[in-house]
């Protein structure tokens, strides 16, 4: 995308009357003129004249109303297509039409999904919000971002969004886990390095069953910590994403047109959704926003996807805020990730295990199946150490994919920015962290389109191109 970085224009200038059907470029080049004078700044830079060509761009707010309508004709105005209506699409939507430089006049924000918003991990993740999470260069602006949105946009009670505890802890029960290894895709928990606690139950953590907790690896803070209900903040992100302008269109995307050179991104093709319409969305920036429907679309880029399961428990009394991350004892000699365990604002408690691969990624997310044995397993994990889980209602059993990055190391991933390909962007990979690093990514893509490099953070480690040229 370019937006013309243009100073703020006098607010009078003297019309300027043009024939609105002629082509000339000197008959632009004279209004640029006419306003350069009015406001003694140097040429506005919206024509590219030595090619003689007229860039695709959207005008900044600050041109004058007369500059703007005498050279609407002679403007293709911009749009930027976002694959992927979860929670990194739509926040990619928000953080672009919330820029200074947008305008909803000349620029069109276009999200195209295939089934529901937050239908797939964006809406049945655990939504652990975290400073220390990973990547180190985008978490922290990630968290700030989200206690922001929340400020203003009213998050405790629109989506949830609260302070919370986060502990690694080990527990005696009688169900088993396996102990976590990386060829069984779990997070990376180099935060529980401390010493555990010499008090291994925390006396406010009372739905655990007392004695139990036999070691207290503390994670987290209220400082540093916070949860959201994903499907919740996805879809308020989307609300507000289409309130500032941005369009959503349900459809799933066939494939991302190229010019004949191959050199640069030109549109997206997609079946619209229920119906057997392919329509083809011309596109001056496309965003590859499909978490693990990535590959679909970018075969090259090394994202493949693991298979997540979940319940949701509805107990019979409130419950602290904690996010667990438990080792259950004894072990069996099985490949078995310990659950997750997340009590919520809304009075439910979460739990999620193990990851497989068992089924291949289905066309869209209302397809996935779900392994009830598997979620019967986590209801019988999680109930040995907690009587009220155990008491509890099961009101949800359901099952994601999310992304992740091959030979994933805790500095590589995701990928944020550019491809090498002119116009192509991906923002994809987030693994475990997508809720958390969702409001980060929308940012910093924001700016590298808009203002030509993120200024945010220093987000260079996540350049796209460093692992498609290493896969190439």
């Amino acid at each position: 995308m370019h937006i013309p970085r243009s100073r703020e224009l006098a607010p009078k200038i003297d019309p300027v009357t043009v024939d609105h059907h002629a082509s000339s470029q000197h008959t632009v080049l004279a209004i640029c003129n006419k306003a350069r004078d009015a406001a003694c700044a140097t040429p506005i830079q919206v024509f590219d004249f030595a090619n003689q060509s007229i860039e695709r761009l959207a005008f900044s707010k600050t041109l004058p109303h007369e500059v703007r309508t005498a050279m609407g004709s002679l403007i293709e105005k911009s749009h930027t297509v976002v694959i992927g209506g979860g929670v990194v699409g739509s926040c990619i939507a928000y953080f672009i039409t919330s820029h200074p430089r947008y305008d909803r006049e000349s620029h069109t924000v276009t999200v195209l999904e295939a089934s529901s918003i937050g239908g797939g991990a964006s809406g049945k993740a655990g939504g652990i919000i975290a400073a220390w999470a990973d990547p180190s260069c985008l978490a922290p602006l990630s968290y700030r971002l989200h206690c922001e949105l929340s400020e203003t946009h009213g998050g405790m009670q629109e989506w949830g969004f609260r302070n919370v505890y986060c502990a690694d802890v080990d527990a005696m029960g009688e169900a088993v886990g396996h102990a976590a290894t990386d060829e069984n895709l779990t997070h990376f928990h180099s935060h529980a390095a401390l010493s555990p606690s010499d008090n291994p139950h925390p006396p406010e953590l009372d739905w655990i069953t007392p004695n139990s907790i036999t070691s207290y690896t503390e994670l987290g803070r209220p400082e540093n910590t916070a949860q959201v209900h994903p499907h919740l903040f996805t879809n308020k992100i989307a609300d507000l994403a289409r309130e500032q302008g941005a369009n959503y269109v349900m459809g799933s995307a066939i494939s991302i047109d190229y010019t004949p050179d191959g050199s640069q991104a030109e549109s997206v093709s997609y079946k619209a959704k229920g119906t057997s319409a392919f329509i083809k969305i011309d596109a001056s920036d496309v965003v590859v926003a499909a978490g693990p429907w990535t590959k679909t679309l970018l075969p090259e880029a090394p994202i493949i996807e693991s298979r997540n399961h979940s319940i949701v428990v509805r107990p019979q009394k409130p419950v602290s805020a904690y996010v667990l991350f438990p080792e259950l004892h004894p072990k069996i000699p099985q490949k078995r990730i310990p659950p997750e365990i997340y009590s919520r604002p809304d009075g439910t408690i979460y739990s999620c295990a193990p990851s497989d691969r068992d089924v291949p990624l289905p066309e869209t997310t209302d397809l996935v199946d779900v392994n009830l044995e598997i979620c019967d397993r986590i209801y019988h994990d999680v109930s040995s150490i907690s009587q009220t889980f155990r008491e509890g209602e099961i009101v949800s059993r359901q099952a994601c994919y999310r992304p992740f990055i091959v030979g994933r190391a805790r500095d590589i991933g995701p990928l944020v920015g550019p491809t090498g390909i002119k116009s192509l962007w991906l923002a994809s990979g987030h693994d475990s962290w997508g809720i958390s690093n969702g409001p980060g990514t929308g940012k910093v893509i924001s700016e590298m389109m808009i203002d030509g490099k993120a200024s945010s953070a220093d987000v260079s480690s996540l350049d796209p191109r460093l692992m498609l040229q290493k896969g190439a």
